[in-house]
């Protein structure tokens, strides 16, 4: 990989107006039906918080240039992806959570029993178009 910096790793990220979400959280929805065909918070890339009552915010990966998440697996699962400019975690991700530690931000999830083999899950911006900004019934995110 050559110079991510340059060709738009970590300047592309998913934004929210803080002011705006009410903590539905249908975006964790969406991103975990998007990913695996069900409703799992932990095969969501996206995570809502709630700081304090009637305040929301979300944590989301910030597609970092350096990726120490990539770093630090030991299957070499999290790749970049040239087409959107971040890093995905491939189907060769065992779940050891080597990535989650590394993330500075929190922002990987490790997948529980329910969700079936293990597998951390992040940001990828589905592919290109992100089914969470679509469906924020706030339009609380964006690009």
């Amino acid at each position: 990989m050559e110079n991510v910096e340059s060709k738009g790793a970590g300047v592309i990220r998913i934004k929210m107006d803080e002011s705006v979400c009410q903590g539905c959280r249908t975006c964790e929805s969406v991103c975990s039906v998007f990913h695996t065909g069900a409703t799992n918070p932990t095969t969501s890339g996206i995570k809502i918080l709630q700081p304090k009552t009637g305040e929301y915010t979300a944590n989301i990966c910030k597609h970092c240039f350096d990726a120490p998440c990539a770093k630090a697996c030991p299957k070499g699962a999290i790749v970049y992806n040239e087409y959107s400019y971040v890093y995905e975690v491939t189907d060769d991700c065992t779940g050891c959570g080597a990535c989650a530690k590394a993330c500075p931000f929190d922002a990987i999830m490790i997948s529980d029993a329910a969700a079936g083999a293990k597998k951390a899950y992040k940001c990828d911006f589905c592919g290109g178009k992100p089914a969470c900004i679509e469906a924020c019934p706030r339009t609380a995110l964006s690009w």
